[in-house]
């Protein structure tokens, strides 16, 4: 008997490397449908940007070209996502719907309406952590609550320990024997016609994994040595350029904390800048968690 197909709902984590819920519902050996969905409904007032939109472009282009190097394939939807996902679990008789877990007061509370749509209908909503380097409830002060002062937060996470280690990409994803209609990308209007504002964009910036861990190993190579005392000085080239790659989940923050992690072990010298380097990585974690 053949397993009911799972759903893997991709929102800000797009790679397929150290993607928890990608790499939990391709272990189930069940049929895995990749989603994304274009929800300007949630967001209210978050909703992407112009030039958000073109980078989500160019990260679902990369997503797509990875998902299908697994054998897969990435079902574009728009719509608000608390219609959408139900809407394909019916559709292709999902048992269980997977997405990486999201911080944000809004997204949050879609997850709990989600679910509440979803729990009725036999089909399980599953959340994995992969955004973060620890989950909110892992660093608390004393009383229970978050740190509201980053000094103490960074104290804390050094004391909890390493990170997870990153997971591998998923060697295969079963495929549906016949995969749900996808919308095409180019219909979406991402990016710019006339005027096409986004030359500057195009040639400061490859989105998608792979930029991301070219820039990794940019500033690894390059600048950490120096990191600590360059970092603010905007006539070099020294910033990590890694924000707009981890907004979007391109990139795991456990993949670049074991990245520089690994290069303090291999070169001793390169101390001070990582850790520096990793100091600024959790003034994200800090914000995510407050």
């Amino acid at each position: 008997m053949s397993k009911a197909p799972v759903i893997v709902w991709f929102r800000n984590d797009l790679r397929v490397a150290d993607h928890p819920a990608l790499s939990a519902a391709a272990a189930t050996g069940a049929p895995v449908v990749a989603l994304y969905v274009l929800d300007d409904v949630s967001a209210g007032r978050w909703v992407y940007g112009a030039a958000s939109r073109w980078w989500l472009h160019g990260s679902l282009e990369a997503l797509g070209r990875d998902v299908a190097a697994l054998g897969g394939s990435l079902v574009l939807r728009r719509g608000a996502a608390l219609e959408v996902v139900p809407a394909l679990a019916a559709e292709i008789g999902a048992e269980a719907v997977y997405c990486s877990r999201a911080y944000e007061p809004w997204a949050a509370a879609l997850e709990r309406d989600l679910n509440a749509r979803l729990e009725p209908r036999g089909v399980a909503l599953r959340r994995f952590a992969g955004r973060l380097l620890h989950e909110p409830e892992a660093i608390r002060t004393q009383s229970g609550e978050p740190y509201r002062v980053y000094t103490p937060f960074w104290r804390a996470v050094l004391a909890a320990g390493q990170p997870r280690r990153p997971l591998p990409t998923p060697s295969r994803l079963a495929p549906l024997a016949k995969m749900p209609a996808s919308e095409r990308l180019a219909d979406w209007r991402l990016t710019p016609s006339k005027p096409d504002w986004a030359g500057g964009l195009r040639a400061a910036w490859m989105p998608g994994e792979a930029g991301a861990r070219r820039r990794l190993a940019t500033i690894l190579d390059r600048h950490i040595a120096r990191y600590h005392e360059q970092r603010d000085v905007p006539s070099i080239e020294a910033t990590s350029r890694l924000s707009p790659h981890l907004a979007f989940g391109e990139i795991s923050p456990a993949s670049v904390w074991h990245a520089a992690r690994a290069l303090e072990a291999r070169e001793p010298g390169m101390a001070r800048g990582v850790e520096v380097f990793l100091k600024e990585l959790a003034w994200r974690e800090f914000s995510a968690h407050l």
